[in-house]
């Protein structure tokens, strides 16, 4: 072999190396996600049942409650089943090409938009009244 074949496949070998990587990070990335997010709403679960909860951050008291939000969403498989269409044709480059082509109008677009509750947990710093209020009395 000679020098240049060499080289390219160290290259290669490196970039399939950072690749490997990469998708083991997003996998990780994933992982990570749903452990936060099945954290989060036990503890979303236990304000709900038993009040705000004082918890700390950085050596910091914070106070953990819950937020109702409300979330405006897309129902992209009602829209492509009245398009004969599949909802992974309907991404943003999708969308703005059926109005192009004015299969679609941004007014009728609005008839597949929806509002669904959800509940969010807020973290606030906590004031002395905070403290007070969830510890149960003044602190000395």
């Amino acid at each position: 072999m000679n020098d240049l074949n060499v080289r390219t496949e160290i290259k290669q070998s490196e970039i399939n190396g950072l690749f490997q990587e990469v998708e083991q990070l997003k996998k990780d990335r994933t992982r990570m996600k749903e452990t936060i997010d099945k954290k989060t709403e036990k503890i979303i679960s236990h304000i709900l049942k038993n009040g705000n909860v004082l918890a700390y951050k950085n050596d910091m008291p914070h106070v953990l409650t819950v937020k109702n939000v409300e979330v405006k969403k897309f129902d992209k498989s009602a829209l492509a089943a009245d398009l004969d269409m599949t909802a992974k044709e309907l991404n943003l480059i999708g969308v703005a090409e059926l109005v192009e082509r004015n299969r679609i109008t941004s007014e009728r677009l609005k008839e597949y938009e929806f509002y669904e509750n959800d509940q969010r947990l807020k973290v606030t710093k906590a004031k002395k009244r905070d403290m007070e209020l969830i510890l149960g009395g003044p602190r000395i």
